[in-house]
């Protein structure tokens, strides 16, 4: 039969309102396969022993082989085992296609990985389906033997297979995904009873073959498996489309990110330069008119201009190298907190009245790592921390002992990165907020560029958390960059590291 993946596997998965049902289900079809299995008639089996154990061994081949093909969206996964297995029921009985259902089930199963509770209530669905269909063919007095008064029958016993099978597996599924069973179980009904009927409707077809030759069988395979090779490859270029789709999705973002980091660029490579000759052309204008006092404010406004300006080119030099992954690593044993203290040195006066709390653990180690890209990285999220904090606020800067190596925290006291946003800050050319009358300035290559350092030393940083209350940075760095054949820097940290909150 057909279902849509994961079909059975969502059972079992989710504590929800499925389980009760599934358990009534695998409970109940296990006893009625036990019930069955006496019933099996031996005689029939060894009068075709050929038609018998060869139809067992195209059902098991059907659950190893289901046909997969795209419909709306999912993956619909049409199991050819029905014809084969409902050949048996219609010629050996209820009892002999119940087992070989619940066998071919069962390999299909333990091949693919599932659970035994999974496996279980694959069993249960078609040992039902199978009782009820040969009920149904029982009651109608349905031949052995194919001829066209067994057409009504085997119609009648088809339909019973079809809309229990269905009905139980679309049940638990709209159960597991908290969907209304109703419209769940109407939704593709054609396409699901159409299905059905073109797998029984090969049933007969294959004891008719068998009648006259058992070699002959094999011969209904050809056109299933004609189907099985298209829908793998329309599978195949379904699947291709969609990378496609995701790509050139992708690089429509990369072009509206990088469309967006010029006109930012453009903006503060232009805001600084402007300032920059705004002052130069007033001192050569006025000339000997500017007092001594006036002067010096200017070029000192010039120099933090052109410091600025400096650090925004640097970025973008920094980039160019991070990306092309020319970017050299220098070793020595680095003071941690000594980088730290030069930092806040440097930035305490640009900052608005912020105060610095540095707190280390005297007895933390020397690391052996990059001084500069450690004084990089801490630079830019203190930087980060005094532009978006409000005035007379406090930043502190911790560091501590963590998994053979040292983790720096920069903590602020500002508004927070809002949620949506966390997941993508360390992303290229991305930023909060990227309109033209943002309060602060910035390329959105900061954080980016910072990650990347981390990585190049064999570090990690992450946002450890942000709200109303602040934000908090983490950079951890390893004693020793670790060689390629050592665990990845991130399998070291703790549970939970690296994860925004």
């Amino acid at each position: 039969m057909s279902s849509v993946l994961p079909s059975h596997d969502e059972v079992g998965d989710r504590r929800d309102r499925s389980r009760p049902f599934a358990v009534v289900v695998t409970f109940g079809g296990i006893a009625v396969l036990l019930a069955l299995i006496p019933t099996i008639d031996t005689s029939a089996i060894a009068t075709f022993p050929a038609a018998f154990w060869l139809c067992a061994a195209l059902a098991v081949a059907g659950e190893l082989l289901p046909i997969r093909a795209p419909r709306g969206g999912e993956i619909e996964e049409v199991g050819v085992s029905t014809t084969f297995g409902f050949a048996i029921l219609l010629g050996f009985g209820t009892g002999a296609a119940a087992v070989v259902f619940g066998f071919a089930s069962v390999v299909g199963d333990v091949v693919n990985g599932k659970s035994l509770w999974k496996t279980l209530f694959n069993i249960a669905q078609y040992v039902l389906s199978v009782a009820a269909a040969g009920a149904v063919y029982v009651l109608l007095e349905g031949p052995r033997e194919m001829s066209a008064g067994a057409l009504g029958p085997i119609a009648l016993a088809a339909l019973a297979f079809f809309v229990v099978n269905d009905g139980l597996t679309s049940t638990v599924i709209a159960l597991s995904r908290d969907l209304p069973i109703g419209p769940y179980l109407l939704d593709d009904l054609v396409f699901q009873a159409a299905t059905a009927a073109a797998l029984c409707a090969l049933a007969p077809v294959v004891l008719v073959l068998a009648e006259i030759d058992v070699l002959l069988v094999p011969l209904v395979v050809v056109p299933v498996g004609a189907v099985y090779l298209g829908a793998t490859a329309s599978l195949h270029n379904t699947e291709l489309v969609h990378r496609l789709e995701i790509a050139l999705e992708q690089e429509k973002e990369l072009g509206r990110l990088k469309d967006d980091f010029v006109a930012v660029v453009s903006h503060e490579l232009r805001t600084p330069l402007t300032s920059i000759q705004g002052y130069i052309k007033t001192m050569l204008q006025l000339g000997s008119q500017l007092g001594t006092r006036e002067e010096r404010s200017f070029l000192e406004a010039a120099d933090r201009q052109s410091d600025r300006l400096r650090r925004l080119i640097e970025q973008l030099l920094a980039v160019a190298r991070l990306e092309s992954h020319v970017e050299p690593i220098t070793l020595s044993p680095v003071s941690v907190q000594q980088v730290a203290r030069h930092v806040v040195d440097e930035l305490h006066a640009s900052g608005h009245g912020q105060t610095f709390d540095l707190r280390f653990d005297a007895t933390l180690p020397l690391v052996e790592t990059d001084e500069a890209k450690v004084h990089q990285i801490l630079s830019n999220l203190v930087e980060n921390a005094l532009k978006y904090s409000p005035p007379d606020t406090r930043i502190c800067v911790r560091g501590a002992r963590m998994s053979d190596g040292v983790v720096v925290s920069v903590e602020d006291e500002g508004a927070g990165i809002p949620e949506e946003a966390q997941e993508r800050i360390f992303e290229r050319f991305f930023q909060v907020d990227s309109s033209a009358t943002r309060s602060v300035g910035g390329t959105g290559l900061g954080l980016y560029i910072c990650r990347k350092l981390a990585d190049a030393i064999g570090g990690r940083l992450w946002l450890e958390r942000s709200g109303p209350e602040g934000t908090v940075f983490r950079l951890w760095i390893p004693d020793r960059p670790p060689s390629s054949d050592e665990a990845d820097p991130e399998q070291l940290l703790p549970v939970g590291a690296g994860l925004s909150r």
